[in-house]
């Protein structure tokens, strides 16, 4: 069976991830902000007989390489170019992404283009001719709804034609200034003399040339054969320069937004795309100046008003049928007169260990559920815009505030996403910032405990205090670093806005069934590991009573009491936080261990108070993140220093906010 390669690329939040989905039907994330897409993501489909490998190139406005998913679409059309390309277009608005469909097409690489949201546009009462932007590009275009499917069909017969060169393609041309036309034309006439076999067309690499920099630098070591060419390539570009009074690469980007701006009143008679009237009224609101963020907080106090309201029941059921798997367990296990300690390690440790952490399973899918429905409806896109003024406080901006969101669901991908960042400081800033959001693992402890130590109408504010606190933190070390001049200046941020939609209930289902599995992965895995060891240090030495300060458990929480009692904090909480380092998950698991047989609910209302829980809560909010984080910013950072002092950091914050806390809470009677 034949093989080909295709690479999507395109815009952010044009669809491209979900067609990425309808194609291949692989197990994608899709959200409604930019950089969802870091890396490229592969995929496989067939097509009449070829096994196409899919490759999704993050989202890019240009091939200019001023940021870093720039520079991964570059490279890889450089250096690996595809068979194909399928370059994605939102129909609403075609201004706005056929500024890089120019440069693709450009490249002379056989293309085809998706139009998709072609529903949205004729709600809109646009009309596309879709034959007539064809006709400019020289490629294949195809209006699709990536959505619903419509238009799929259409779009792989044009992917199978253009393969097998049925629908030839050719390179677009568009006016540019004449001076610098002709000296292009010159250099392209060299670099095709250079290197007759390019797989790219000769005025695309006479363009990059000329733009210079670490594109230049990325060409010379890829085709050494343009090494003569190089210093012509300089030499022309201060030329062109001088003559047009810009630098080229403004002047290039002009001349290819003007050709768009032409080829969007060919193909629809209009020059101007009208937004939706509804998403404008209901950002009218959600957009306000003074009410727009006080309305974000009061939304995601919903989202946690709603998660204890459906998830409380559903957790009390999990956890009654793992009381009965326990109690079933045991008494098969006495029945065959297995060793005491055989059946206390079974039924008290790995049961009882696990199964609380696993009762957790339907409020991290519910976390998730309503996560995804605030994602793909498109309001996340407006808290990053919402965030941006405030976040220039920190020397950063919107599209990092995106990362530190992500970090609420969990802080490792949120550490890899800072790729998007382009300023390299600011990489290393929102990398420092991250581990103070408060991720899910953390959640579940929260929100074991607040029911626990709470009333029914206390606990939803209690978690939804520690989310204020994290906001809290990351403000507070946000602006201490800036103090310390530590971090570059904030960088301007272009976001484009989706419409509001209906989420898909197929992708809010996709993700909430990704984030849980990796839930159930770590259950399986580090969990049981975690409290498999617990168990062992709260049963050794085999003549001292399980549990108790003489076994190694209690000797490493006695030796830890004087930094943790100002706290309030007891010896068992302190060696659950210490297993908190590998996984947060492995907290709760481990008290279980802890304090040994019978309920954990029962034991942790009678042994801590409701300050000293909130105390612990405070504490393992801020506290060293977990170990798969530390090794996130040790390699985003590249250097050990930066993953170490983040992790002191949070440690030595954590000890001072739960100082206050707890000896606060004392000097006010709530003790």
């Amino acid at each position: 069976m034949p093989e080909a390669t295709i690479a999507i690329a395109a815009i952010p939040n044009t669809g491209k991830t979900t067609l990425f989905n309808r194609l291949t039907g692989a197990s994608q994330t899709v959200g409604n902000w930019p950089g969802v897409t870091v890396e490229k993501r592969l995929g496989q489909f067939t097509l009449n007989g070829y096994t196409v490998e899919l490759v999704d190139l993050p989202g890019t406005y240009s091939l200019s390489p001023d940021s870093e998913e720039e520079r991964v679409v570059r490279r890889y059309l450089l250096e690996t170019p595809p068979d194909l390309l399928l370059n994605v277009l939102d129909a609403r608005n075609l201004y706005r992404g056929l500024g890089l469909t120019l440069q693709l097409a450009m490249s002379g690489l056989p293309m085809v283009v998706a139009v998709n949201m072609m529903d949205e546009a004729r709600a809109q009462g646009l009309h596309i001719d879709l034959d007539v932007l064809s006709e400019h590009l020289g490629v294949p275009v195809v209006g699709i709804v990536a959505r619903s499917g419509e238009g799929i069909e259409a779009l792989k017969k044009a992917l199978l034609d253009t393969l097998e060169q049925r629908r030839p393609t050719h390179p677009p041309h568009f006016s540019l200034p004449p001076v610098l036309e002709q000296n292009v034309a010159d250099l392209a006439h060299r670099v095709g003399a250079a290197v007759p076999d390019a797989t790219v067309d000769d005025t695309f690499l006479a363009v990059r040339l000329m733009e210079g920099g670490e594109l230049t630098q990325d060409l010379a070591q890829r085709l050494p054969q343009l090494e003569p060419v190089l210093e012509e390539a300089r030499q022309r570009r201060i030329t062109v320069e001088k003559t047009l009074g810009t630098d080229l690469p403004t002047a290039c980007a002009q001349c290819r937004f003007n050709a768009a701006r032409g080829l969007v009143m060919e193909s629809t008679g209009n020059a101007r795309q009208t937004a939706d009237a509804t998403t404008a009224r209901i950002d009218a609101i959600l957009l306000h100046r003074w009410l727009g963020l006080p309305l974000f907080f009061f939304f995601m106090f919903l989202l946690f008003q709603g998660i204890y309201t459906l998830g409380t029941p559903l957790q009390n059921w999990v956890g009654a049928g793992f009381a009965l798997m326990g109690n079933g367990v045991q008494t098969m296990l006495e029945d065959a007169a297995l060793p005491p300690w055989t059946i206390d390690f079974v039924v008290n440790g790995l049961i009882q260990g696990v199964g609380v952490v696993i009762t957790f399973f339907p409020i991290i899918a519910l976390f998730f559920v309503f996560m995804s429905l605030i994602e793909d409806s498109g309001y996340m896109a407006r808290a990053a815009f919402l965030m941006d003024r405030f976040m220039h406080m920190l020397r950063l901006d919107g599209k990092a505030f995106i990362n530190i969101l992500l970090g609420f669901g969990c802080n490792v991908p949120a550490v890899m996403g800072t790729r998007i960042l382009s300023s390299w400081h600011n990489r290393l800033l929102t990398m420092v910032l991250i581990p103070f959001s408060l991720c899910s693992a953390r959640l579940q402890v929260f929100l074991f405990l607040a029911s626990v130590l709470f009333a029914p109408s206390q606990a939803p504010l209690v978690v939804f205090g520690l989310y204020m606190g994290s906001f809290a933190a990351i403000i507070l070390v946000g602006l201490t670093l800036r103090v310390l001049r530590i971090g570059g200046p904030s960088e301007p941020f272009i976001m484009e806005m989706p419409p509001y939609r209906m989420p898909l209930w197929r992708s809010v289902a996709l993700r909430a069934w990704q984030e849980v599995r990796q839930f159930l992965y770590r259950a399986g895995t580090l969990i049981v590991a975690g409290v498999i060891i617990v168990w062992i240090l709260t049963h050794v030495p085999t003549d001292v009573p399980p549990g108790s300060i003489h076994t190694l458990a209690g000797q490493i929480g006695l030796t830890l009491a004087p930094l943790f009692e100002p706290l309030g904090i007891h010896w068992q909480e302190t060696v659950t936080l210490i297993f908190g380092f590998i996984a947060k998950e492995i907290v709760l698991g481990a008290m279980a261990v802890v304090y040994g047989t019978g309920s954990l609910a029962d034991h942790v209302s009678t042994h801590i108070t409701p300050l000293q829980g909130l105390s612990f809560m405070v504490f393992t909010l801020l506290y060293t993140p977990c170990v798969a984080t530390v090794a996130a910013i040790r390699s985003e950072a590249r250097s050990w220093r930066v993953a170490g002092g983040t992790a002191l950091l949070g440690l030595v914050l954590a000890w001072v906010a739960s100082f206050i806390v707890y000896q606060g809470g004392t000097l006010l009677g709530y003790s």
